[in-house]
């Protein structure tokens, strides 16, 4: 099975440990590895409130996640602590985040919608 890897020589903050933890058990899906599988891009997640960020590396089929954020991302999505919890325990869908500004964004959108499914830990 496929899984997140975390950049050589880095302890994810927090917020990274999260989202690999829930990309990882997302993975296990065939269909939602599907979705990923020929992506190449970077993606930045921040928090808002704290200003903690990671780096999510797409690279046709290998995830790679890093601390902090890069200078050029293909896609970027920013909310609070509140708002991330509601996306990762399907509370809210991805999308209605977004269309209901409880989520920024910018960059390729289709990105993040391709990406979505694997932020949403479902029971």
């Amino acid at each position: 099975m496929p899984e997140v890897k975390v950049k050589a020589g880095e302890e994810l903050n927090g917020l990274g440990k999260m989202l690999k933890e829930t990309i990882d058990t997302n993975l296990q899906d065939p269909k939602k590895y599907k979705r990923i599988e020929k992506l190449k891009a970077s993606v930045v997640i921040k928090e808002s409130t704290s200003g903690v960020a990671v780096t999510l590396h797409f690279r046709q089929g290998e995830i790679e996640i890093q601390n902090d954020a890069i200078d050029k991302p293909n896609a970027y999505q920013e909310a609070g602590f509140e708002n991330m919890a509601y996306i990762s325990s399907g509370q809210i869908s991805p999308t209605m985040a977004l269309l209901t500004r409880k989520v920024k964004a910018r960059g390729n959108l289709l990105v993040l919608m391709k990406i979505a499914p694997l932020m949403v830990l479902k029971g």
